[in-house]
């Protein structure tokens, strides 16, 4: 599954591969001191942290941000992907790298596998922020439709074929990165995250992601399956304010009740930002959690 595409420099960052049981996962690190944990959202890869990092390193942590299963410059067959694969990796990889207890940042497809190790492996994580992901322990109700009549692609995308050909094609890359976003992303990284997403190889892990690991997922929070479940770590869940999907009295409404989802959740608004909260607002998001693990 390794893209042909050359690896983009950051100063500071290293790279390295991991060896998992079927593959090797790409690793890009940055500091020192107590780990963080970054899992990307659908086709931005580490590279999305790329702000963050620096932020993380200077306050002190080790930034650690993989490339997940079917994604960038891992070497993982999408093939084998399943509902909670991308957790299995990711375990694998603290086991590998030894690391016992890490904090963790996540945003959309990554929030996925961030709260699934999270519940299942509590005494792992330390703390997390989730970005643009409402909780697993939701409830659908009528006044979600409006935002959630924005997210067609991703039955689209779980097609077999289908979807691979419209990555490939390019037109729903570039509206994926304009649609969700309240302003115009840097076009620098709009270039890398469209060029990801129209990779050969790389274009096939969408229908495996979406099919079955996304879906999936929506169907059990439909169903109620995490609702008995809590978060064991303070949690901070933040959302764009321009956010279409999930807008502020939306995620409000979500937390009406934060004790639904755990001991310690909270909820906080970038300003100005949509969905793609780490590009459209880096230096806010950095500060928000940076400030959020001094506090934990």
């Amino acid at each position: 599954m390794t893209t042909a595409l050359p690896m983009p420099v950051v100063a500071g960052v290293d790279h390295r591969f991991v060896g998992l049981p079927d593959g090797t996962m790409h690793v890009a690190t940055m500091g020192s001191g107590d780990p963080v944990l970054l899992l990307s959202g659908f086709g931005q890869t580490w590279w999305e942290w790329r702000e963050l990092m620096p932020v993380l390193a200077d306050a002190g942590y080790r930034a650690v941000a993989p490339d997940l299963r079917g994604e960038g410059w891992s070497d993982l067959p999408v093939g084998a992907i399943t509902r909670t694969r991308r957790a299995e990796d990711v375990t694998a990889l603290l086991d590998t790298l030894g690391l016992d207890r890490v904090r963790l940042v996540s945003h959309d497809m990554g929030a996925i596998t961030a709260w699934q190790l999270a519940l299942d492996s509590p005494d792992r994580f330390s703390a997390q922020v989730v970005l643009a992901v409402p909780p697993p322990q939701m409830r659908f109700s009528f006044d979600l439709l409006p935002g959630m009549r924005h997210l067609w692609h991703q039955e689209v995308l779980a097609i077999p074929g289908l979807g691979a050909a419209l990555l490939r094609e390019g037109h729903l890359p570039h509206r994926l990165f304009s649609h969700f976003s309240a302003r115009p992303l840097n076009p620098e990284a709009v270039a890398l995250y469209v060029a990801l997403l129209r990779d050969l190889e790389l274009s096939q892990a969408a229908g495996p992601l979406c099919r079955r690991m996304v879906l999936p997922e929506l169907g059990r929070i439909a169903r109620g399956s995490y609702r008995h479940e809590r978060f064991a770590m303070p949690s901070l869940f933040a959302f764009g304010s321009a956010d279409i999907g999930f807008p502020p009295h939306i995620a409000r409404r979500l937390f009406a009740d934060p004790n639904a989802v755990g001991a310690d959740a909270r909820l906080a608004l970038v300003q100005g930002a949509g969905h793609f909260v780490v590009d459209e607002e880096p230096d806010a998001t950095a500060a928000l959690v940076a400030e959020f693990f001094a506090s934990v």
